[in-house]
């Protein structure tokens, strides 16, 4: 959540869990009715276990977030 609330400090976050396996992550933008897919993956690689994994998923969720908020401008 750190990572959209540094590109985008107001954003209201939803969580919706969904209790099946293996766990995934999705992030989404929703604004007027549409939907846009900001990043997906798997639940562990945004564990710390997982250092290198999860740093580039947050530059992935980061650099997704700015081209989001670069075409909103």
């Amino acid at each position: 959540m750190s990572s959209i609330k540094s590109v985008f400090p107001n954003a209201q976050i939803t969580p919706n869990c969904i209790n099946s396996y293996p766990i995934r992550v999705k992030i989404e933008a929703h604004e007027n009715g549409n939907t846009q897919t900001i990043w997906q993956g798997d639940q562990r690689n945004l564990f710390r276990k997982y250092a290198s994994q999860r740093q580039k998923a947050i530059e992935e969720m980061v650099k997704n977030l700015n081209d989001l908020k670069a075409s909103k401008l």
